[in-house]
């Protein structure tokens, strides 16, 4: 008998009872409608336009001495001015800004603070002897 075409991974998939459907073989992921399709298409020839133009720079025989990449402006930019979209002032985030700033202290604060008491306390009731020190 010979064997049939080989079944992809997404095919021979079955789904567990257990375990959730993985987002690249949900149905909802990849039958897209035609308006995200359109757009997926566009978004892809801008990306294209672009390689091209900076592909063209690249290999120019007189290029100048700054080539610019567009893609990696953007990147920048959205790095360094853009940072609301991935950090908002939120409650949460004022709770553990001030928890990793102030933290620190107060718990160091705590834990010299104790560190004295406990030596003074050993001091009078004459347990620790106080070694001899210039600094």
């Amino acid at each position: 008998m010979a064997p049939g075409p080989e079944l992809s991974a997404a095919k021979q998939y079955r789904p567990n009872a257990y375990v959730s459907l993985p987002a690249e073989l949900d149905p909802d992921t990849y039958d897209s409608t035609p308006e995200k399709r359109r757009a997926e298409a566009e978004r892809l020839a801008i990306r294209a336009r672009l390689k091209r133009q900076y592909q063209l720079q690249l290999n120019n025989p007189d290029a100048p001495a700054v080539i610019e990449n567009p893609a990696l402006l953007r990147w920048v930019y959205a790095r360094t001015q853009n940072v609301y979209p991935t950090s908002r002032p939120t409650p949460k985030m004022s709770f553990l800004g001030a928890v990793c700033a102030i933290g620190p202290i107060l718990f160091w604060m705590a834990a010299f603070k104790f560190e004295r008491d406990y030596k003074e306390r050993l001091i009078k009731e004459g347990k620790y002897e106080r070694p001899f020190s210039l600094f």
